[in-house]
């Protein structure tokens, strides 16, 4: 087996997991800055730590104070109870590595590298899906 992907549909999966990461990137670095300077919400949480059930948030950081932000949570505490989808929609390492697999798809033809494409279009997909069970 020479090749999965070919041509257009190599280009075309390469650029979207590449934008993918880019966009859940900055999301994410916004989301770290609203935490950073102490108006945590529960999208922050929600969306950084992969607690996505309203409920579970207060059983994961404690309750929240009178202006329904947890002033308490770090980003240090946010990263020590990450869960999967976490990590899918706000890990800077999981988007870097698909960005560094779509730049290197471009230059290496082989099977490998477009199965590890593949699996970063799956991780992409399952960041974006994870955003849709968050809380508004």
């Amino acid at each position: 087996m020479t090749s999965i992907l070919s041509g257009f549909s190599l280009i075309a999966v390469a650029l979207a997991v590449m934008m993918s990461a880019l966009i859940r990137m900055i999301s994410a670095m916004q989301l770290r800055q609203r935490v950073e300077a102490g108006m945590t919400g529960v999208r922050e949480l929600a969306e950084l730590s992969g607690v996505t059930d309203p409920r579970d948030l207060q059983d994961v950081f404690g309750p929240p104070g009178m202006d329904r932000t947890w002033k308490h949570v770090t980003l240090a505490t946010i990263e020590g109870k990450k869960r999967l989808p976490g990590y899918l929609m706000s890990d800077a390492r999981v988007h870097w590595a698909c960005m560094a697999v779509g730049v290197l798809a471009f230059f290496l033809g082989h099977w490998s590298v477009q199965l590890a494409l593949i699996l970063a279009a799956m991780a992409q997909i399952g960041g974006w899906m994870s955003a849709f069970n968050l809380p508004k």
